[in-house]
């Protein structure tokens, strides 16, 4: 996740454009499954295939985001969360790690914080809110804008 995605309106936007990504993917998949079945070259059926893959990963991914977005979306649940040091989000560099508790359970995530200016947000023990779902309770996203007393 290369920005923190947490208000009402990020997360319906993010929805959105992988709605749209998912439709492009799901075409591709079908367009070279048909190319995969009509073709009767073998080098054509090998470069469909590999296609064929990367598409399915793709989605994958996509979709594996978008179930876990949608009921945050739709029944966010909130908690005081607290900073506890940096982490290194895969790929994309430096997050922050914080740790919240629900229900007498403590999770600990790592959230990247653009946009929102690194020297703005307070580490360790800073205290926000974050934002979570009942049914993905271990990936909630802390909100640095929501800072509490």
């Amino acid at each position: 996740m290369l920005l923190n995605i947490v208000t009402d309106e990020q997360l319906l936007i993010s929805q959105i454009v992988k709605t749209v990504l998912l439709c492009l993917v799901g075409l591709g998949i079908v367009y070279n499954l048909s190319k995969i079945i009509r073709t009767k070259e073998n080098i054509r059926r090998i470069i469909s295939c590999f296609i064929l893959l990367v598409l399915c990963v793709a989605a994958f991914f996509t979709a594996r985001e978008y179930r876990i977005e949608s009921p945050m979306l739709s029944h966010p649940k909130y908690v005081q969360g607290t900073t506890i040091g940096y982490c290194n989000v895969t790929g994309l560099g430096l997050g922050i790690e914080f740790e919240y508790e629900v229900n007498g359970q403590v999770f600990r995530n790592c959230n990247t914080f653009y946009p929102v200016p690194r020297d703005n947000i307070v580490v360790p023990k800073g205290k926000y809110m974050v934002r979570y779902s009942e049914k993905y309770v271990e990936d909630g996203r802390m909100d640095f804008n929501k800072a509490m007393p």
